[in-house]
């Protein structure tokens, strides 16, 4: 057991990221060291070598985030290493793992992200040594472990990866909790039990048979594998006793479905802006075309008021998502800055109001303001451009999914803790499937009314993201056919 306090060694070029990581693990009892560069990080990793876990960028000069993980992973295999970064894929998701990496903590990250992710890290650590300890106290074939379940049991449960220990006749001898809700087949089966009983993967059986054969090495063997709606990076290594004879596979199965969806949002982002950009832009073409027509030979308009008109709104569609890419490609990438100061909410809602009033006219829509009894509003602490984007998309929603004639309501309510503005209307709602998917990215409700309407699906994500990051919370309720209700809690001055 570590008696001292665990040490940290903090590697990034940000001096943003390597202080704010500092303050909040020294304010936790840690001791931190940091540097700025991964050649700087290698040589106070030798110079103290008592580190309990390392948070490393990838993309620093000098030596790269992967060498500096490799370096340390050869003189150190208990050290938890978490790499931070902006740019995770599930390219150098694999890399960082095959090279020693515990886990990702994608950039921006909170303190309470950064602090659950370190102490689960450094609980595998405990959990680790521990199990040293005890493998070097039994001396014992692995068979033996199925009669000391008892033992490794609650130690195998902590781990959220799944992990499968098969012998050399093909049994599965050991798994634990994280194994049975990745593998159902395991649900009421009795261990010892043959592997084919089991697991149904072939691709699992194959890595398995692979490396039960091997003689003498220590490689561990890693393979992208699917199962049921999910993919895992299964890595199986084969464990000896001391004669060197291969007793059987430890296998580790860990969920890297997050990591590949990200892949899947590229490739729907990429065909997304195609969708998008491609019919403004053919509009604006023709109407540029028509505007550059001679004059009627009578003197007539040939209409090229109008069509500017119609140009300019497409123009204008297309400078709001583009707006709305930049400014969540900004937040994902840590580069969104932000000024909070005490502002006046209904000067926001009043800005917000000015953006879109004419759209509400063109709908004949009825647009109404209410604010708290004996008062204008109230101050909340917020970066004033960034709430105007949150209320200018919340209102602007409001209007595209109301019919014309309808009404929006903006009403200001005051509480203790949080400023509340709602912004109701009485369009044509949404049902509980859209409800749950509003605020996921490129998600657009489908159906007729809104099949010839523009937008990215990005809009109400960008709020979700813009309030999250003022401490605040947005929520909706919406029933179809009855209108929705948005409501954004502010923290007050």
């Amino acid at each position: 057991m570590e008696s001292r306090p665990h040490r940290i060694l903090v590697v990034d070029d940000e001096p943003g990221i390597r202080e704010g990581c500092r303050k909040i693990l020294v304010a936790e009892g840690f001791e931190v060291e940091t540097a700025d560069n991964g050649t700087t990080g290698y040589e106070k990793f030798k110079e103290h070598r008592n580190f309990s876990a390392a948070l490393i960028d990838l993309k620093m000069p000098g030596i790269s985030g992967l060498e500096l993980i490799e370096l340390i992973r050869r003189e150190d295999d208990d050290l938890v290493i978490f790499v931070i970064t902006a740019h995770a894929t599930i390219e150098t998701a694999v890399e960082s793992t095959k090279r020693g990496a515990y886990n990702y903590i994608p950039k921006p990250f909170t303190p309470e992200e950064l602090l659950i992710a370190l102490r689960n890290g450094l609980e595998k650590r405990r959990l680790s040594l521990d199990s040293k300890i005890l493998k070097v106290e039994q001396e014992k074939q692995l068979l033996e472990l199925s009669f000391e379940r008892s033992k490794s049991k609650s130690i195998l449960n902590c781990i959220s990866d799944g992990v499968i220990v098969i012998n050399r006749q093909g049994q599965i001898v050991l798994r634990n909790s994280a194994a049975a809700r990745i593998i159902p087949e395991f649900s009421g089966c009795t261990l010892p039990v043959r592997m084919e009983e089991v697991i149904r993967s072939p691709e699992i059986k194959e890595l398995f048979l692979e490396t039960c054969q091997a003689e003498g090495d220590n490689v561990i063997r890693t393979r992208e594998i699917p199962l049921d709606k999910g993919a895992y990076m299964v890595n199986a290594t084969p464990v000896y006793n001391p004669d060197r004879e291969n007793l059987g596979v430890v296998t580790v199965l860990r969920d890297i479905t997050a990591l590949k969806k990200l892949n899947v949002t590229k490739a729907r982002f990429v065909s997304m802006v195609a969708e998008q950009v491609k019919g403004p832009l053919a509009t604006i073409e023709a109407c540029l075309r028509k505007i550059a027509q001679p004059q009627e030979p009578d003197g007539a308009s040939n209409g090229s008021g109008e069509t500017v008109g119609d140009a300019l709104v497409r123009m204008n569609s297309l400078n709001r998502m583009l707006d709305e890419l930049i400014s969540l490609s900004d937040i994902e990438t840590g580069r969104f800055a932000m000024k909070r100061y005490p502002v006046e909410i209904s000067e926001i809602l009043i800005n917000a109001l000015r953006q879109i009033e004419d759209k509400a006219k063109d709908k004949n829509i009825a647009i109404n303001l209410h604010h708290p009894e004996g008062n204008t509003g109230g101050l909340v602490l917020a970066d004033k451009a960034a709430m105007t984007v949150v209320f200018e998309n919340l209102i602007d929603n409001a209007i595209n999914y109301t019919p014309p004639g309808g009404w929006v309501d903006l009403c200001i309510e005051d509480g203790e803790i949080f400023l509340t503005v709602s912004v109701s209307d009485n369009g044509i709602g949404m049902s509980d499937v859209e409800l749950d998917r509003v605020f996921d990215d490129f998600y657009r409700a489908k159906n007729d009314y809104t099949v010839h309407m523009p937008g990215t699906g990005l809009g109400l994500s960008l709020v979700k993201r813009l309030v999250d990051i003022h401490q605040g919370r947005v929520s909706v309720k919406s029933r179809l056919g009855e209108g929705s209700v948005f409501r954004v809690n502010l923290p007050k001055v």
